[in-house]
């Protein structure tokens, strides 16, 4: 566990060294805040409900860009070999790494709670629904920056990582797209392999979360999506460290 908080010090000590961290918090919270305020001044209704429903989407094109740099930078830079030469467990160097990204975008999301303070201010705004919303946002944000870092762990190029996860996520998030289903239906593809393909999309457990129905299923789908992809990651690094 030590050695986990060493590398989450480390990682978090370089977000904020670096002026890219401050570029990428302060434009991630203008685009969705301004999508929000300007959906409430158009006539929508004064809750959350239009913040987090463009997250899922938002966090396809955000984080991909976070994560690209965790393994690709450290490549990039030669430091990563000295990383492997040290008295620390693979899934301890992961988590630590992975942990700092996340708990960086927690503190980026600490910053809109003004919006939710707004409007319980001048209405009444369902707090359960909306502290449903944050776990669900950062659920799904865990699952996209598992998805980021075993890609940055496959090369030295930060754009080929971003790239690489873009494109995978974008699928993932095309699956549960109730319209996309439906066209999966109509060219022929079995019930049974849409439903499968549709269980594969965060997106679909995200929009129940939402709703402020918090399901065992939902909490196991996330957890077992980093799981997998984590573990995918310890595995390039093990291999790195095996050939030296």
């Amino acid at each position: 566990m030590r050695e986990t908080r060493i590398v989450l010090v480390r990682e978090l000590r370089g977000y904020f060294n670096s002026p890219i961290a401050y570029v990428f918090g302060a434009l991630f919270l203008f685009v969705i805040l301004a999508r929000s305020v300007a959906a409430i001044g158009q006539g929508q209704p004064a809750d959350m409900g239009m913040f987090f429903s463009g997250l899922p989407l938002l966090y396809l094109l955000f984080l991909p860009v976070l994560s690209m740099r965790l393994w690709a930078e450290e490549r990039k830079l030669g430091t990563l070999e000295l990383l492997m030469t040290f008295p620390v467990k693979i899934r301890q160097l992961v988590l630590g790494k992975f942990l700092a990204a996340l708990l960086f975008l927690c503190l980026v999301m600490l910053l809109s709670v003004g919006l939710p303070l707004t409007l319980d201010a001048t209405g009444k705004l369902d707090w359960g629904v909306t502290i449903g919303g944050y776990v669900a946002a950062m659920l799904v944000a865990a699952s996209y920056l598992a998805v980021g870092m075993f890609f940055s762990s496959l090369t030295r190029d930060q754009i080929v990582a971003a790239l690489l996860s873009i494109v995978v996520l974008g699928v993932l998030y095309m699956l549960g797209v109730p319209e996309i289903s439906l066209l999966l239906s109509r060219i022929g593809l079995p019930d049974w392999a849409v439903e499968l393909l549709g269980a594969l999309s965060p997106a679909r457990y995200f929009s129940s979360i939402t709703r402020g129905v918090v399901d065992t299923r939902d909490a196991i789908y996330f957890g077992s999506f980093c799981a997998l992809f984590l573990y995918f990651n310890g595995l390039v690094l093990a291999g790195r460290r095996m050939r030296g």
